[in-house]
Parts: C-alpha cells; structure tokens; sequence
C-alpha cells in the first residue's frame, strides 16, 4: 500500500460499499421474478452480464473516488466532483428501486434518462479535474447508453 493515501483509500471503497447495502435495503425482494415475465428486446444482453458489469461498476467508481479524494488539489472541483459521483451513486441505488422495487418499466426508462445526465455532468467535470478518471468512466458511459436503449424497449413492449 506504499503511496497509497490511507484515508481517501478507506472513504473511496467504504461509500461504494455503503450504496451496495442501502441499495439492497431500498430493493429488499429482487424483482427478478417479475423481470423474468416481461418481454424483452432481442439485444438484451444474459443477467449474468448485468451482474458482472454491476460488480465492475462498484470497483470502478472506488477508483475514481480514490483519485478525486487524493489527486484533485482544486477544493472546488474536488467538491463537485466527489457530489456528482455520489449524486451518481445514490441514483444507481434508486434506479434499482425504480425498477425493481416498483417493478416499473417506465419509471426504470425515465430513471436511466436521468442517470445519462448525472453520469455526463460528472465526465465533464471530470475531464478538467481529474482526466485519467474522465477516460475511466467512458466504458461505462457506453454500457450506460446501451442501459438506456434496453430500458426504452422494456418500457415500450410491457
């Protein structure tokens, strides 16, 4: 752990791991059952997929809070930064509830439009505080592009 920042490295995996919990909490039954009955568009990808990529997704952003914590000198752009990746975080949780623990096509559809502006204004802000995390996060960004067109199809075939 030589060079590594102790305390930006204990916040940046605890608030990944704290959203997974209060996510699951706010979910409580999965939903997988009613997801199971709904039409699906023909490009949407196995649930093991989704599983990996949610796993990716809670490493990834520890990453990026890592970097806004210990590399972003800016006390302004560290704030903005760090409040855009949580604000990004808690809306993935209440996504998650949207569609599943609503079991809402619509408000899941309507809840990833939301999560597209988030996700952007936090690159944007990224790419002049903390670039290499801004280049992280476009794999993610695309994955989220795809999110959005699956949620749109979901919504209009139920």
């Amino acid at each position: 752990m030589r060079g590594l920042k102790k305390g930006p490295l204990l916040a940046a995996v605890a608030m990944p791991v704290l959203f997974a919990v209060f996510g699951t909490v706010l979910v409580g039954g999965s939903g997988l059952e009613w997801y199971e009955q709904l039409k699906k568009p023909g490009f949407v990808v196995p649930l093991g997929i989704f599983y990996l990529v949610g796993a990716l997704y809670y490493v990834l952003f520890a990453v990026v809070l890592y970097r806004v914590l210990s590399r972003v000198g800016d006390a302004r752009g560290r704030a903005i930064s760090l409040g855009l990746a949580l604000g990004v975080m808690l809306l993935n949780e209440l996504w998650n509830y949207a569609f599943f623990g609503l079991r809402s096509t619509l408000a899941g559809f309507l809840g990833m439009a939301v999560f597209v502006a988030l996700l952007t204004a936090l690159v944007a802000v990224l790419l002049r505080y903390e670039r290499f995390s801004a280049v992280l996060l476009v794999p993610y960004c695309l994955w989220v592009l795809y999110d959005l067109a699956w949620t749109y199809q979901l919504w209009r075939l139920n």
